[in-house]
């Protein structure tokens, strides 16, 4: 079974628990976090891996829809709000897998679960390719995973790096880390993105990608242990080649 991850974005508590507790009996959904701003969700979303997003719209001095306009590729949300009118302004930004009137039944819930969830299987079987439109500039261009050396986090931007090529993709990092496969691209530091394929060396302390020396995160070392593995464990401190 996979296990899916969601995030609940409501700045009332009372309503978020009553969430949790009827989420609870989908025994493949686990609780990222509970973001009562749109802030505190785009910081679990640019650290977590998040499936699957439930938004209130009218959040205390915000509204919920800012992030499905700000925001240019999220994983399949679902609005949950207490307020018809707004269901009208979510379809037209078309981002909302759907949208949900409190309060909440448990068949309701689940239809919009299993909604948001196929939609999104459906989509990845179109574009489980060797490569992926990422928005640089006014136009859409191809990214081949195989071209890819690394990523780094660049402002509300992106640098993708092929040899000595660069190119400026006008994506945020969170976005185009969630985008990418997970089995080829493995984040090992909050600003670096590396293709696995394309490592040439490493330490304790850094990775190797031809001439490119890039550190490792601290918080990232612990998830980088089966890739240790595979490449092979060091017994010092002299880059493993």
């Amino acid at each position: 079974m996979t296990i899916r991850h969601y995030l609940i974005i409501d700045d009332n508590t009372a309503d978020a628990e009553i969430l949790v507790s009827q989420l609870g009996t989908l025994t493949f959904l686990q609780l990222i976090a509970v973001a009562p701003t749109l802030e505190e969700a785009i910081d679990v979303l640019e650290s977590k891996s998040v499936d699957l997003i439930f938004l209130d719209v009218r959040l205390a001095s915000q509204s919920g829809l800012t992030l499905l306009k700000a925001v240019p590729s999220l994983p399949p949300v679902i609005i949950i709000s207490a307020y018809p009118e707004y269901a009208v302004a979510s379809y037209e930004i078309g981002k909302a897998a759907d949208f949900v009137l409190k309060p909440v039944s448990d068949e309701r819930l689940q239809i919009a679960v299993t909604r948001a969830l196929k939609n999104t299987a459906e989509g990845r079987s179109l574009t489980e390719t060797d490569s992926i439109f990422f928005k640089a500039g006014r136009k859409m261009i191809r990214l081949r995973y195989s071209e890819v050396d690394y990523i780094q986090a660049y402002d509300a931007y992106c640098k993708v790096f092929n040899g000595e090529q660069m190119i400026l993709i006008s994506e945020p990092f969170f976005v185009v880390n969630r985008a990418l496969p997970g089995n080829l691209f493995v984040r090992v530091h909050k600003s670096y993105l590396i293709n696995v394929t394309k490592i040439t060396g490493y330490d304790r302390q850094h990775l190797w990608i031809g001439k490119c020396k890039i550190p490792i995160g601290g918080s990232y070392k612990a998830g980088l242990q089966k890739l240790f593995t595979v490449l092979g464990n060091l017994d010092d401190d002299e880059p493993a080649t």
